[in-house]
């Protein structure tokens, strides 16, 4: 028997994640709470399973923008950060 509701930690055991990432994609959106997962004060975040396994098996054709992103506020670049010139004194 499988259980139903999972804690953070059950869910990143089966689906071979560390906790943080589950708390990552919970932050932003991909896993919307009311939907994906419930918290009730007193009790920490608990994840419905057959939402989880919904999830999995979508066709992802479109990936969806997350809380932080809208349609018209693209992510954040990957990578290294750019390197900022600033002028020098001559004086060293």
């Amino acid at each position: 028997m499988t259980d139903e509701y999972l804690r953070v930690e059950d869910l990143a055991a089966r689906l071979k994640l560390a906790p943080k990432t589950v708390r990552n994609r919970m932050h932003d959106g991909t896993w919307r709470r009311g939907e994906h997962w419930f918290s009730r004060r007193g009790i920490a975040p608990r994840f419905r399973w057959s939402a989880i396994v919904h999830w999995l098996e979508a066709e992802d054709t479109l990936q969806t923008p997350g809380l932080a992103y809208g349609p018209d506020i693209p992510p954040p670049r990957s990578g290294r950060p750019r390197r900022i010139d600033r002028p020098t004194t001559g004086n060293l």
